[in-house]
């Protein structure tokens, strides 16, 4: 079975926008819009489980900071997205990530904390933070984000855009549409403060779709370590 991304254009991309990712601001990141495979990509989002669907869903309900559904139970998804999850997570993908961020000896997380696939509904909304930077069951460093958006025929009244802010969490930077098939990239810090405050306002029965996968290593950057800390909120830096 093909993979759900081009290896061709992948090697161009790591290439091309190595340079980009790095000197981004406010921190590394990297939108690579249609991102997977124009086929595969609409597969994924035909499939994509409803919020009633049977999938194990977590429920994140707390209102200001986090309101969306989650599911990291790979054996509940329907198979073109369990087969994109271990496309993401693939040797393959992996050296596409290692050539075009410069981290070496990537790991990926087959226990999918936190990540595998996320919707939002009417309401739904993820307030500025940064991430959890330690995997206790990998004994690793939280380094990397991808998302890939889902959701067909975004417009701006859906709302739910991705902001990236500075590293104080007082200032956004960055302001990222959700547009189906877009991809973004970026460091995993403790103070990588991101998150789509702007509530999903789409009509009811039009969801914000995501896959979200992270990548860690086990060692990193001295002037980056912080002791290990779940989600931090703004306002709440290590």
């Amino acid at each position: 079975m093909p993979y759900v991304f081009d290896l061709d254009t992948l090697a161009r991309l790591a290439r091309d926008a190595a340079a980009s990712f790095r000197a981004a601001q406010p921190y590394p990141h990297v939108v690579f819009d249609d991102f997977l495979c124009a086929a595969p990509a609409r597969e994924l989002a035909r499939v994509f489980p409803g919020p009633d669907d049977p999938v194990a869903w977590d429920h994140y309900a707390a209102p200001g900071l986090e309101v969306k559904l989650g599911c990291s139970n790979e054996a509940r998804l329907p198979p073109p997205l369990r087969h994109a999850l271990h496309d993401l997570n693939s040797r393959e993908f992996i050296a596409f990530l290692e050539q075009l961020t410069g981290i070496e000896q990537l790991l990926p997380d087959p226990y999918l904390a936190g990540g595998g696939i996320h919707l939002s509904r009417r309401g739904g909304h993820l307030g500025i933070h940064a991430d959890f930077n330690w995997h206790e069951r990998l004994q690793a460093h939280r380094r990397l984000n991808l998302l890939i958006y889902l959701t067909p025929d975004w417009t701006p009244e859906f709302g739910g855009e991705l902001e990236l802010w500075n590293a104080d969490g007082t200032q956004r930077v960055q302001l990222v549409e959700p547009l189906f098939n877009r991809a973004v990239l970026f460091a995993t810090r403790s103070d990588t403060f991101h998150g789509h405050p702007n509530p999903w306002a789409a009509a009811d029965g039009v969801y914000r779709q995501s896959i979200a996968l992270y990548y860690y290593t086990t060692q990193r950057p001295e002037a980056e370590i912080r002791p290990a800390h779940n989600t931090l909120y703004k306002g709440y830096n290590v």
